[in-house]
């Protein structure tokens, strides 16, 4: 099997895993604790409270997740969502090395060019 059909055949994968994934989501899951004041001047530590957090625009948005069954599903979603960013840069990278060989163009050929 030769470099183009190697590459093909990654680049099917990849599509056939982006097309399996979950559902997904932006963002973090995170652990918060609160500290108040007692009327006594005392510091009381209270949590964890169980946040997601993620940005719908510039700003920064929290929800607290209140269930086990929904920190559960955030953590999947967004354990989904990151696996699709790291297979959508394997498939920009394949699929540059497959454009590099279709224009017969090597990576070395590339670096010399540009140092002359």
């Amino acid at each position: 099997m030769n470099a183009v059909e190697k590459l093909t055949q990654r680049r099917t994968e990849i599509v056939k895993e982006i097309a399996r994934l979950e559902p997904m989501r932006r963002g973090s899951v995170t652990e918060q604790f609160l500290t108040s004041t007692r009327r006594d001047g005392s510091k009381r530590k209270r949590g964890p409270y169980t946040v997601y957090s993620f940005k719908p625009g510039r700003k920064t948005a929290s929800r607290r997740l209140r269930s086990d069954r929904q920190r559960t599903l955030y953590r999947q979603q967004i354990e989904a969502f990151r696996r699709f960013e790291r297979l959508a840069a394997e498939l920009v990278e394949v699929s540059q090395q497959l454009a590099d060989l279709a224009v017969g163009t090597e990576e070395g050929e590339e670096k010399k060019r540009l140092r002359s």
